[in-house]
């Protein structure tokens, strides 16, 4: 079984909140397929997942961004998300005085590494949301 949302996003403040209620919805349909309701943590975490990386593409590169969600089976969801910026991305050291900056090391914290790809306009994010398994 295999399941999967694209969206492209104009680039403005408002597509985050866009991003996570697709996240919302496309894990409910996994839920559906499963046979297996997606916990309300989990849920959440993905979405803030989501939150973070749409929130740096809005933040740090010009233009339209986007997302894509695929479900194939197994224990997690696939979480994409591009811009048209073409800089790589630095981790921060861990200053807890910093008043922010914090993006990529909640999602590494919450799915664990992270893949840079460099795109022919920018670049793409990838990270593993693990899921539950279905009783």
């Amino acid at each position: 079984m295999e399941l999967q949302v694209d969206e492209v996003y104009d680039g403005t403040p408002s597509c985050v909140k866009t991003a996570r209620l697709t996240t919302k919805a496309f894990l409910a349909r996994v839920g559906t397929e499963r046979l297996a309701r997606i916990p309300a943590d989990t849920v959440s975490g993905a979405q803030l997942v989501v939150s973070e990386l749409v929130t740096n593409a809005v933040r740090h590169a010009e233009g339209t961004c986007g997302m894509n969600l695929a479900y194939r089976g197994g224990h997690g969801v696939e979480i994409t998300v591009w811009d048209k910026a073409s800089g790589s991305l630095t981790a921060r050291e861990w200053d807890p005085d910093r008043p922010g900056g914090f993006g990529l090391e909640i999602v590494r914290t919450i799915c664990g590494p992270l893949t840079i790809t460099p795109t022919q306009h920018g670049k793409q994010i990838c990270v593993r949301m693990p899921l539950p398994q279905a009783a």
